[in-house]
């Protein structure tokens, strides 16, 4: 998710080199697209979809979109993120919301629609991108810090429950 530009584009386009088919999720489309093209001109298969990651049927839609097209999906990786900073007494509370739904909620049906096909397949790695906000906070940044500490628990729970099955999570 979150592949249409910057660090996304980066991590599509060094999948596609290291032997990935790419699926491209982003609610930036067109960059989206720019980034499967990209990878389609290296012999790799990319594709793109408008996905909101806060968005139960957008994220079901994709996953279920790569199984149509690949019939698997062996790496994942939660990218997708914003960040609004704002002071905590002048923070608009529907922002606040906004950054918890993409960064944190988005992971987590990331992760669900992840599992579900990898707990069939017995493989898989789901890899979320964090930073350094997860483990220390930072002024005027309470939303994007509170939304990737939470990420870091949710990788270490959903580590501890598919490990078993041959599943890695990793932050």
């Amino acid at each position: 998710t979150g592949g249409a530009q910057g660090l996304g584009e980066a991590m599509c386009l060094r999948l596609a080199a290291e032997g990935c088919h790419v699926v491209i999720g982003d609610m930036n489309d067109e960059g989206a697209a720019d980034t499967a093209e990209k990878i389609n001109a290296t012999g790799r298969k990319s594709f793109a979809l408008k996905v909101d990651v806060s968005d139960e049927a957008s994220v079901e839609a994709l996953f279920q979109k790569a199984m149509d097209e690949f019939g698997r999906v062996d790496v994942v990786v939660a990218n997708a993120a914003i960040l609004i900073a704002e002071p905590i007494d002048e923070a608009v509370a529907e922002k606040w919301r906004a950054v918890m739904n993409v960064n944190l909620f988005g992971t987590f049906l990331t992760f669900k629609h992840a599992a579900r096909i990898m707990k069939a397949q017995g493989s898989g790695s789901i890899i979320a991108i964090n930073s350094k906000s997860g483990k220390k906070g930072s002024a005027a940044n309470s939303a994007y810090s509170a939304s990737k500490f939470g990420g870091i628990g949710l990788v270490q729970s959903v580590a501890l429950e598919l490990a078993p099955l041959g599943i890695r999570c990793n932050a």
